[in-house]
C-alpha cells in the first residue's frame, strides 16, 4: 500500500509541472549545466544539473529552456546543454546499459589512449550509456554522451550504474558521512551542486544522490521531509547522516526561515559547506563549534526513502529506470 501510495504521489508531482507549456523530456549533455532563475546569464544561479540527469522541458524563450529536475526544482539552461529526447528515445535510454562517473573527474576522449582529442570532461555522478558495439581497449570503455557523440573513459573512473544503485540500497548514516567527506574543502558555490563547487543543500544532496537518493534541493524544503528530531538533545538524538537546520524559529509575526543545512557526524560533529566544505562542531562553548546560526530543526533522512515525494531512491523513480 504504502509502494502504490508512494508511485501516486510521485505522479501528482510529474504531472504538476506537465500541466504548462510542457515540450517533452531532455537529458543534461555536459558535465555541468548551471540553472538561472531567468533565461538570462546575469541571472541569479539558483541549482545546477549534471550530464545524464533526466529533465522535463516545460517552457523556452529563444535558445533558453525551462527545465525541471527529477526531485522538482525549476531553471533555466541554454540550448546547448541538454539535449531533447522524443518519448521513444528516452524510453529506450532508460533501458540501455548505463555508467556513473565515480571519480571527481575524468576526461571523455575520441579514442582510447592518453593525448587523444577531448571530447568533454565529466564529473562524480555523471550518468554514460554505455557503448556495447565496441570493445574495451587499453584500460578505457566505450561509451556514448547524451548528444550522441562516441568516446572513451578510463574504465577505472566508471562504474555500472544499475549494479551501483543497487549496492547503495540501503545506505548507512556513516556512508553519508563518508560521501560527504569526500569533498572537504571543495569551494563553496551559490547555486553548486557538483565537484565544481557546492552550496549547504547541495552538498546534502550530492552526497545522498551518490548513495542512490534523491533529495528535494533547498534547505527550506528538505527540513520538510524525513522524520523530525528533537534537536535539543544534540548527542543523545542525532547520528551520522540525520540533517541539521539553521535559521530563524517563528515569532507571532513572521514564519520560521532557514538558510543553512549540514550533515550530523553523530557526537555532536557536523560536515557542511560554509565558505567552504568543513567540519565543525554542534555543540557551544567549543573552539570549533559553528556558532554563526542558530538551530531550528532537524530530520533523519534514512528509512524514510521511497515513502514520500521528497525522499526517492534512484532505482524506483520512473525518470531513471
Amino acid at each position: 500500500m504504502k509502494k502504490v501510495l508512494f508511485i501516486i504521489l510521485c505522479l501528482a508531482l510529474f504531472f504538476t509541472f506537465s500541466v504548462e507549456a510542457r515540450e517533452g523530456m531532455a537529458l543534461v549533455s555536459v558535465s555541468v549545466t548551471d540553472m538561472k532563475k531567468a533565461p538570462d546569464y546575469q541571472s541569479e544561479t539558483v541549482s545546477q544539473a549534471m550530464m545524464g540527469t533526466p529533465v522535463e522541458v516545460v517552457g523556452k524563450e529563444g535558445y533558453w529552456y525551462s527545465i525541471v529536475t527529477p526531485e522538482g526544482y525549476r531553471g533555466w539552461t541554454t540550448e546547448q546543454n541538454i539535449v531533447l529526447m522524443s518519448e521513444e528515445k528516452m524510453r529506450d535510454w532508460k533501458q540501455t546499459d548505463r555508467l556513473i562517473v565515480k571519480d571527481y573527474f575524468a576526461l571523455i576522449t575520441s579514442g582510447p589512449a592518453d593525448g587523444t582529442g577531448v571530447l568533454s570532461d565529466c564529473v562524480m555522478g555523471n550518468i554514460l550509456e554505455a557503448d556495447s558495439g565496441r570493445d574495451s581497449e587499453n584500460g578505457y570503455v566505450p561509451v556514448i554522451l547524451p548528444d550522441g557523440r562516441k568516446g572513451y573513459v578510463p574504465s577505472g573512473s566508471v562504474q555500472d550504474l544499475r549494479q551501483w544503485m543497487e549496492n547503495a540500497a540501503g545506505p548507512s548514516g556513516e556512508d553519508i558521512v563518508s560521501t560527504a567527506c569526500q569533498f572537504l574543502g571543495f569551494p563553496y558555490l551559490w547555486g553548486g551542486l557538483s565537484p565544481k563547487g557546492l552550496d549547504c543543500s547541495g552538498l546534502v544532496k550530492l552526497s545522498y544522490f551518490l548513495n542512490g537518493i534523491i533529495l528535494l534541493r533547498d534547505a527550506s524544503q528538505q527540513i520538510g521531509t524525513g522524520e523530525p528530531l528533537d534537536y535539543s538533545d544534540i548527542l543523545g538524538n542525532l547520528q551520522a547522516g540525520d540533517l541539521v537546520f539553521f535559521g530563524r524559529n517563528a515569532t507571532d509575526t513572521r514564519g520560521r526561515s532557514v538558510s543553512h543545512v549540514g550533515i550530523s557526524m553523530g557526537d555532536g560533529m557536523m560536515i557542511h559547506s560554509s565558505l567552504r566544505v568543513r567540519i565543525n562542531s554542534l555543540l557551544p562553548g567549543r573552539p570549533d563549534s559553528y556558532t554563526s546560526k542558530k538551530i531550528v530543526g532537524a530530520c533523519r533522512i534514512l528509512g524514510h526513502q521511497d515513502a514520500e515525494p521528497g525522499i526517492v531512491t534512484v532505482l524506483e523513480h520512473p525518470w531513471y529506470f
